[in-house]
């Protein structure tokens, strides 16, 4: 049997069907009895290869069969890079949520269903869900017109959706809510208008009402439909599949109703307002950006302040994997839409670099920190007019931001200095230039100096200074 090495990767283990270890080389999946049989009869069908080649599901290569007592094994390639739910924008979350339920109803159509339905099961490849779980799909029970994972959903998909739409909730806050919120947190909060509109009606109003009526009488349901739903179908599988498809069918409505489109904020309209460039500038600045990709010819790079994506577009053109990072929602919810409108291989994510994603879930390895998971991944890393933001309004000084740089790039940095006279400097020094007169250019080379050598640097004309650098 194949051995592998789980020191120091972490295995994964809340589903008993199975486990996963991530390796270098992709993603190891053992399938216990008797779930394998389900596994590997999935995997065989037509269904299974074609869900595969669109690339909504994971693949899926079988290295041991399971026979001889052995555990199934399947390994299965990586996602160019893992990003949690909390890191997603609305539209993300959107299209997260959309891929469960179309991939499911397709399920449904051939005798499959989903048991799980989580945005932990989806992964991004650049803008494009991909479903992992392979084992959340088992054979659908023929005749039960119910879906068992639709409380799952809505707690975890529809409900954090409401809450940021209707509540102002963060979608950030699931990564303390891994199981999602129950209708009754969202009810005592939503106004009465709400509550009696789709989606609230049938996610929370509804549910709350029959569960404080089972409380009078002493009954239980769950959080599932009524165990008697099927009673008067008789166990038909062709009238149970299409009540489940129709119920799919309504979640789908209500994760696009309830989904906001992307909204104005103070930075997502930067790129066409900024008048600290002028014209000539702002083409001086992407040529410069344009000519390094070209010398560098990156695979992955990582556009830390992203904004939306002017520099990431040009780093995807060049051929580059690209994770776009932004503390700006608005702005991350934009270049999605641009991404999924253009195809090109850009995933943006909402991250603040100077507070990362910590990692969380049990001993805190379930799920990886967002500078772990940076780790050798980027051979370039982009930091275009963010430095000062990182020096006064995160107060990170610059040897720690040099140091930083130098932990998350392989090979090269491209980055501006903005001087201490630049009007949008000014503005968030607020008056205070004394307690920082030291950030220099001088010191800004001294510090990157440490770490970095210059492979080229042009000074634009409104005194900023744009570098290539070279990791030492």
């Amino acid at each position: 049997m194949l051995e592998l090495q789980e020191s120091p990767a972490f295995s994964t283990f809340r589903d008993p069907a199975g486990s996963v270890v991530i390796q270098p080389d992709g993603v190891y999946r053992r399938v216990h009895a008797p779930y394998d049989a389900e596994a590997l009869a999935f995997l065989e069908s037509p269904l299974a290869a074609s869900l595969a080649e669109q690339g909504r599901l994971i693949a899926s290569e079988i290295l041991v069969p399971g026979a001889d007592g052995d555990a199934l094994l399947l390994r299965h390639p990586r996602v160019g890079f893992s990003a949690y739910p909390w890191e997603w924008s609305p539209a993300m979350w959107r299209s997260a949520a959309e891929l469960t339920l179309e991939l499911c109803d397709e399920l449904v159509s051939q005798g499959w269903i989903l048991k799980d339905a989580t945005p932990l099961n989806v992964l991004f490849e650049g803008p494009h869900p991909v479903f992992v779980d392979l084992l959340s799909i088992c054979p659908m029970d023929p005749g039960v017109p119910m879906w068992y994972a639709y409380g799952q959903f809505v707690r975890t998909f529809l409900l954090p959706l409401l809450a940021y739409a209707e509540l102002g909730w963060p979608l950030q806050a699931s990564i303390l809510r891994r199981d999602g919120y129950e209708p009754e947190e969202i009810y005592s909060v939503l106004p009465w208008r709400t509550r009696l509109r789709q989606p609230a009606l049938s996610a929370v109003t509804l549910p709350r009402v029959m569960s404080r009526i089972d409380s009078r009488v002493g009954s239980k349901v769950g959080g599932k439909p009524a165990s008697g739903l099927g009673a008067g179908f008789a166990r038909d599988p062709e009238i149970a599949r299409q009540v489940v498809r129709k119920t799919l069918g309504s979640l789908l409505r209500h994760v696009r109703a309830v989904t906001p489109a992307p909204a104005e904020s103070i930075w997502s309209g930067y790129a066409q307002t900024a008048t600290h460039y002028s014209d000539g500038e702002h083409v001086a600045k992407r040529e410069f950006v344009a000519q390094a990709l070209e010398a560098i010819a990156p695979r992955r790079v990582l556009d830390v302040g992203c904004n939306t994506g002017a520099y990431s577009d040009l780093a995807a053109d060049a051929g580059a994997e690209v994770v776009a990072v932004d503390t700006d929602l608005q702005s991350v919810d934009r270049l999605y839409a641009q991404c999924r409108a253009s195809g090109k291989h850009i995933l943006p994510l909402c991250v603040d670099i100077a507070r990362p994603t910590p990692a969380v879930g049990w001993r805190n390895q379930e799920n990886s920190s967002f500078l772990d998971r940076c780790s050798g991944s980027f051979d370039t890393v982009m930091m275009l007019a963010v430095i000062h933001h990182l020096l006064v309004g995160s107060q990170i000084p610059l040897d720690r931001i040099a140091a930083l740089s130098h932990a998350i790039t392989t090979r090269h940095l491209i980055v501006e200095w903005v001087p201490l006279s630049d009007p949008k400097f000014r503005e968030i020094l607020r008056g205070r230039d004394a307690l920082y007169a030291h950030l220099t250019e001088a010191a800004f080379r001294e510090a990157f100096g440490q770490h970095f050598r210059v492979e080229r640097e042009a000074a634009l004309s409104n005194g900023r200074v744009l570098f290539h650098l070279a990791k030492r």
